[in-house]
C-alpha cells in the first residue's frame, strides 16, 4: 500500500490487522489461515489481498510503522541534538506514542510475541533493529541493552496493565528517567563539593564575557546555584567560539576539531558527572593511524602493539622509547625537570630518530611546528603524556560534533531561568563604582558582583586598557596564539578509506578521515576529511607569509591526492581556513598562561589561554570549572558586596 490512504480505508485495514492478530493469539499463528481471517473480519478475499500478500505480511506491516520513525530519527542532523539523552528519549517516546494510538493492536502483538517466544530466549527482530539504531549514537552495547530492556519492559507492563487509559508515554518517561540516573551514577566519584550544603542562600549577580567552551562551562556550573543569576555576553551571533558547528549540504563541520584526547582522564568526564551532560564518543581505530616519512608509510607508535610494528625506530630504539614511556607513566622521567623539550633533547643520549619522534608527538598533540615543540616546558609535556599514556581511550570523537556539548550547556542556562544569553552584545568597557562592577555595551550599562573573563587573553588586555587593572595583565599581552591551516572537504562518496589518520612527518601536516569515526557528520554514503597543517609565524614580511601559506596549501592538496585519489571530483563541500586559531596562547616557554586569579585584579579568568589542566579544549573546560568552583565557594561563605 502507498503512504497516502483515506481514513476509512486505513481503519478497515487496521481492523483486519487486529482481527488477524487476535486469532493468532487464540489459536496460534500456524493454525490460522487467510480464509479464517477473511471469515472473522467479514471481508472478501479480494479485499484481504488488496491490503496484504499473505498472513506473514501482517506481522511485517506492523513493524513498518516503527521502522519509519527510527529512520527519521537517524536522519536528524547533529546540530539539532540538544543532548544525547534527550535525543534517545525522543526516539523512545515517539515509538511509544505511535504504539499507544492503537492499544488493542499493540497488546495483541505483544501477546503474540510472548506466545511465539515460549521456550526460547530470542527477542523480537524489532528490538534488535532498535538496538542497532541506538548504537549509531551510543556505541556502548551495555548501555544500549539496558535502555532497550527498559523500553521493552515498559511496553510489556503497559500491555498487561489491564487499564485502557494507562499512559504509555508517561510510564516510559518515568522508567527512562530512572535508567539514565543509574547510567550517570555508574561513574567514579567526584571531588566536587556542591553548594547545596550551604545554610543560607545569598544573591549574587555574575557577568561572563565570552560564550566559547569556557564561558558556557562556567555559566552552566553557576546556573545550578539558586542564589546566583547572571548574563553570558557573546559578541558573535553564535555560542561555542572555536567549537562552533554548522551544516552545509548535509555535512556537519566544526571550526575546531572535536577530538578528545584521553577521554577517560579528561575534564569533560567531570562535566559529564557534575553537570549531568549526556553524550557519546567513539575511539579512533589505533591500528589505522599511520605516519608517512620520506614516502614510506608505517604505524604510529600509539601503543605497545603499534610501537612493535612501526618502522620509524630500530629494535634498540624501540626499547629506549618504551623505557621513556614507562618513566613518563611512573612520573619519574627527567623531562619534567628541564625548562623545555629542547633542553632535554640537547642533553639526551638518545638517537636522532627517538628525538624526532618526541618532537613529532608534541607537534601532533599541541598543534605546533617542531621548532615550537622544542620550546614547550618539560613539566607540561610530562604531565600531558602521563595522562595520555595512562588512558585506555587515547583519541575519541564526540559523536555529533561540539554542538552536542554546547547545546546542553546552553540548555542548562535556559532551564535555570536565572541566566540571560546576550548574543551579538560585546562588552566595550568596565569600571568599579559603589561596590559594583559596571559593564558597558553598545545598548546598556549593567551592574554585577563578579566578572569572569572567558575570552582570548589578548582581548582581555585590550578591554582593560586604560583601567587601574591594566598594569597587572599587561605582561600577558605579548602571548602568541597557536594557529593552523584547516582544510575540510565533504565528499559525496567514499573515495578511499585507507586510514583513520595519516600524518606527513616531512611537511608537518595530517589528514583525518573524520567520518570513519564519527558517522553522524555526513549524509548517507558521504565522507568528511579534515586536513591540518602546523604553521610557523616567523616571517620577514607579508609577501613571505602569503607565499608560505600557498606552499602549505599545495602540500596539503598533494597529500589528499596521494592517499585519497579522486577526491577533487567528489567534493560536495569545501572549507579552507589558512590561519585558524586553535588556542589563544601557545603553551611554550616564552608565553605565560593567564592565572585564574591575578594579584590586585578582582576578576576571574578562564579559557584555553589560562592556567588549567590539559591542552586546547580541556584547558578551557578545566579552567572554567576551577573558576566556577571559586565563585560557588564564595557564594556559600561571603555576603555579596564584601
Amino acid at each position: 500500500m502507498g503512504p497516502f490512504m483515506r481514513a476509512t480505508t486505513r481503519k478497515k485495514r487496521d481492523t483486519v490487522l487486529e482481527t488477524a492478530l487476535q486469532m493468532f493469539v487464540e489459536r496460534g499463528f500456524e493454525q490460522v489461515s487467510v480464509d479464517d481471517i477473511i471469515a472473522r473480519a467479514n471481508i472478501s478475499k479480494g479485499t484481504f489481498y488488496h491490503y496484504f500478500n499473505s498472513k506473514e505480511d501482517i506481522l511485517d506491516e506492523v513493524g513498518g510503522r516503527q521502522r519509519r520513525i527510527i529512520e527519521a530519527w537517524l536522519k536528524q542532523p547533529p546540530s539539532q541534538v540538544t543532548s544525547l539523552e534527550s535525543h534517545i528519549n525522543r526516539l523512545f517516546i515517539d515509538l511509544a506514542s505511535n504504539i499507544s494510538r492503537y492499544p488493542k493492536l499493540a497488546r495483541s502483538i505483544m501477546f503474540l510475541s510472548l506466545q511465539q517466544g515460549e521456550g526460547g530466549s530470542r527477542r523480537p527482530r524489532e528490538l534488535d533493529a532498535l538496538a542497532e539504531s541506538l548504537l549509531h549514537w551510543l556505541p556502548d552495547e551495555r548501555k544500549v541493552e539496558l535502555l532497550v530492556t527498559v523500553y521493552a519492559g515498559t511496553l510489556l507492563a503497559w500491555c498487561t496493565h489491564g487499564q485502557e487509559d494507562a499512559d504509555l508515554t508517561e510510564m516510559l518517561k518515568s522508567n527512562l528517567g530512572w535508567a539514565w540516573a543509574g547510567l550517570r551514577a555508574d561513574q567514579p566519584g567526584s571531588d566536587w563539593e556542591p553548594w547545596r550544603t550551604m545554610k543560607e542562600v545569598t544573591t549574587m549577580k555574575v557577568a561572563i564575557i565570552g560564550g566559547g567552551l569556557a564561558g558556557l562551562t562556567a555559566a552552566a556550573y553557576l546556573s545550578e546555584h539558586p542564589g546566583i543569576e547572571g548574563i553570558l555576553f557573546e559578541r558573535s551571533p553564535q555560542l561555542g567560539g572555536r567549537a562552533f558547528t554548522y551544516e552545509k549540504a548535509g555535512f556537519t563541520l566544526n571550526y575546531g576539531a572535536h577530538a578528545i584526547y584521553g577521554i577517560d582522564r579528561h575534564t569533560i568526564s567531570n562535566l559529564e558527572r557534575e553537570l549531568g551532560l549526556s553524550f557519546s564518543s567513539k575511539q579512533v581505530d589505533k591500528r589505522r593511524v599511520m605516519y608517512a616519512k620520506h614516502g614510506q608509510l608505517t604505524e604510529a607508535p600509539l601503543d605497545f602493539i603499534n610501537l612493535m610494528k612501526t618502522e620509524l625506530l630500530s629494535t634498540m630504539q624501540k626499547v629506549r622509547f618504551v623505557g621513556e614511556i614507562t618513566a613518563i607513566i611512573a612520573n619519574i622521567h627527567q623531562l619534567k625537570n628541564y625548562p623545555t623539550l629542547g633542553d632535554y633533547l640537547a642533553e639526551s643520549n638518545a638517537d636522532e630518530d627517538v628525538k624526532e619522534l618526541w618532537e613529532h608527538l608534541v607537534c601532533s598533540n599541541f598543534f605546533i611546528t617542531p621548532e615550537e615543540a622544542r620550546k614547550v616546558p618539560g613539566h607540561v609535556i610530562s604531565d600531558y603524556y602521563h595522562n595520555l599514556f595512562l588512558s585506555s581511550r587515547p583519541v575519541n570523537y564526540i559523536l555529533g560534533s561540539w554542538a552536542v556539548i554546547t547545546n546542553q550547556l546552553r540548555q542548562k542556562l535556559a532551564v535555570s531561568g536565572r541566566w540571560e544569553v546576550a548574543l551579538q552584545e560585546g562588552v566595550d568597557g568596565i569600571r568599579y563604582a559603589d561596590r559594583k562592577f559596571v559593564l558597558q555595551t553598545k545598548t546598556r550599562e549593567l551592574e554585577f558582583d563578579r566578572v569572569v573573563f572567558a575570552m582570548p587573553v589578548q582581548q582581555v588586555v585590550k578591554l582593560l586598557k586604560g583601567t587601574a587593572w591594566e598594569p597587572f595583565v599587561a605582561p600577558y599581552e605579548g602571548n602568541t596564539a597557536t594557529e593552523v591551516m584547516v582544510y575540510d572537504v565533504g565528499l559525496e562518496r567514499v573515495v578511499a578509506r585507507p586510514f583513520s589518520y595519516i600524518s606527513d612527518m616531512d611537511n608537518k601536516m595530517f589528514i583525518t578521515d573524520v567520518s570513519a569515526t564519527d558517522h553522524t557528520l555526513v549524509p548517507e554514503g558521504g565522507q568528511l576529511l579534515q586536513g591540518i597543517a602546523y604553521l610557523s609565524d616567523n616571517f620577514e614580511g607579508e609577501q613571505e607569509r602569503k607565499a608560505y601559506l600557498e606552499q602549505k596549501t599545495a602540500q596539503m592538496e598533494a597529500l589528499f591526492d596521494t592517499h585519497y585519489p579522486g577526491w577533487r571530483e567528489a567534493v560536495a563541500v569545501k572549507r579552507v581556513s589558512k590561519k585558524a586559531m586553535v588556542a589563544s596562547v601557545k603553551n611554550i616557554a616564552s608565553n605565560a598562561l593567564l592565572p585564574n586569579r591575578v594579584e590586585n585584579v578582582p576578576f576571574y579568568f578562564c579559557g584555553d589561554g589560562c592556567v588549567g589542566k590539559g591542552e586546547l579544549a580541556e584547558r578551557a573546560f578545566s579552567s572554567a570549572r576551577s573558576v566556577a568552583k571559586m565563585i560557588l565557594q564564595e557564594a556559600a561563605k561571603v555576603p555579596v558586596g564584601v
